[in-house]
């Protein structure tokens, strides 16, 4: 009889997070939701990079490849999250030494809030990565893999720690803030129960915050920097030239990093969010990179410890009650 396991993946525009769980293992990945169709490649692979033949077709996934193959529609149901999906449970049952011919995979995958409201679009996005109840074929670092997925779970996106903590949740009010790469998610929670009306999203991620640090480079100093180049600049907090840091453009960024906070914030007002006597939960990857704006702003707010991993906690979860491993 083939063993139970369970995996849960968020896979964003960012980054693809991804947990595995069975009676005795446990495994976790993460790399960046890149994509690159590519022809037989020379140079090692390097951790959190992967080699993947699908459909006939050849791709580098993963940190390795360059931020100008980001990908920033607003549907997920497009090669890149399938290829993703895919890699990051081959990714998950090689760490945790287990054979696909031996498991009975149980998946919880993410969607769009927005899509997860319409059942068409849950279908839909459901057939699409479970193959058609094909079995998916690939090929990951020269490994080949086969994977049967039926009745996978979709999730919603900004549901942060809420099912992973639902005893603590019990009789509380939240206000989730799923803070992404291409958009953020707002949710509010009576107890573990989603309040349909506070379903909704903001098309204004950390990307759209690169957009604008971009424009302020061109305008203030006259250089034209790249996507790479804005990775790197908002990890570090500063602009520098020829190796020199432009001491100015510290504050420059701290002004736009507030300003983009502040216009997540008066969305969600927008939206009839008050936030009076909720908790308040910030998640997702973006949290990281706002953090001193959301303690400004909101000093009693928890910023949720590891927060590109809160959806898939419980996504997890929401397997673990429904398969009760």
């Amino acid at each position: 009889m083939k063993e139970k396991v369970l995996i849960a993946v968020d896979s964003g525009k960012f980054m693809t997070k991804a947990k595995l769980k069975s009676k005795d293992k446990h495994a976790i990945t993460s790399f960046r939701s890149k994509m690159q169709e590519v022809g037989k490649i020379g140079v090692d692979i390097q951790p959190g990079s992967y080699s993947v033949e699908y459909n006939g077709k050849s791709y580098l996934v993963g940190n390795m490849v360059g931020e100008n193959h980001s990908n920033f529609d607003l549907t997920k149901t497009i090669d890149l999250h399938r290829v993703c999906i895919y890699t990051a449970i081959s990714d998950l049952l090689q760490l945790a030494n287990l054979r696909t011919e031996n498991v009975d995979i149980r998946l919880a995958i993410n969607i769009p809030i927005s899509a997860y409201k319409v059942a068409s679009a849950k279908q839909e996005y459901k057939n699409f990565i479970e193959n058609d109840g094909k079995p998916i074929i690939l090929n990951v670092n020269e490994k080949p893999v086969i994977i049967q997925l039926t009745d996978v779970v979709i999730a919603f996106e900004g549901m942060g720690i809420i099912y992973d903590e639902i005893e603590q949740m019990k009789g509380q009010h939240t206000a989730v803030i799923d803070i992404g790469g291409l958009n953020t998610t707002f949710c509010i929670f009576s107890s573990i129960n989603p309040i349909f009306d506070s379903m909704t999203v903001f098309n204004g991620g950390i990307n759209m915050l690169k957009g604008k640090v971009g424009k302020m480079i061109n305008e203030q100093y006259g250089v034209a920097v790249t996507s790479n180049d804005l990775e790197r600049i908002l990890q570090d907090g500063y602009f520098s030239q020829a190796g020199k840091i432009i001491e100015e453009s510290k504050m420059l960024i701290e002004q736009l990093k507030k300003q983009h906070f502040k216009e997540i914030i008066e969305f969600a007002k927008s939206q009839d969010y008050t936030f009076n006597n909720v908790d308040i939960h910030f998640c997702g990857g973006g949290s990281y990179m706002l953090s001193d704006n959301i303690q400004q702003e909101f000093p009693e707010a928890r910023i949720i410890i590891d927060p590109q991993f809160a959806n898939v906690k419980s996504f997890l979860k929401i397997l673990e009650i429904k398969y009760a491993i």
